[in-house]
């Protein structure tokens, strides 16, 4: 029997695929849904893994100017009276429903004015400095609650700054600071 050089290279690659591909294979296949047919994973513009939300008698927002210090739980802020925010969102593109309460009703408790500096900061360590002046000028918020829930911590909560729109720091994306754990003066 003669064999044909040129048609050999082609005879063997196709076996090689053909057993690659499982053909010729005892086992059996796994029964893993297929790409068509598997649900996409969402996707966390936030970057986090789900975490157990706070007690209810657990503070989570330290406020501080000089030697004046509080710390807050979620009832004692939602307790400072609040109002429902309905913005956009930039991070999950979308408009959404804040319950939120001002930042200067926050400032007045430890007695932050305009002039100073203020730094917030996050449980991941994240900063942002501004004057006092213009988070109150931009209307800043710090959102308690979206669309009637508790912000889980995974999505930025329990509790984060926003801005309204059309503020000067609603597209400065850098003041959005998320799970905020304390507001001081710098």
């Amino acid at each position: 029997m003669k064999i044909n050089r040129r048609v050999l290279p082609i005879a063997l690659g196709l076996i090689g695929l053909l057993l690659l591909s499982g053909c010729g294979s005892t086992t059996k296949p796994s029964a893993s849904p297929t790409p068509a047919t598997a649900s996409p994973t969402p996707t966390n513009p936030y970057g986090a893994a789900p975490i157990d939300p706070p007690g209810p008698n657990e503070p989570i927002l330290t406020l501080s100017k000089g030697s004046k210090k509080i710390s807050l739980t979620l009832a004692k802020l939602k307790a400072l009276g609040t109002k429902n925010y309905t913005i956009f969102e930039p991070f999950q593109k979308s408009r959404q429903t804040f319950t939120a309460v001002t930042l200067q009703q926050l400032f007045d408790l430890v007695g932050i004015s305009e002039t100073d500096s203020v730094l917030t900061y996050a449980l991941n360590d994240y900063k942002y400095v501004d004057t006092a002046k213009n988070f109150i000028k931009s209307n800043g918020l710090l959102a308690l609650a979206r669309e009637g829930q508790d912000i889980p911590y995974d999505q930025g909560g329990p509790i984060r700054i926003i801005f309204p729109d059309n503020t000067s720091l609603a597209t400065n994306l850098n003041a959005w600071n998320w799970s905020i754990s304390s507001i001081s003066v710098k």
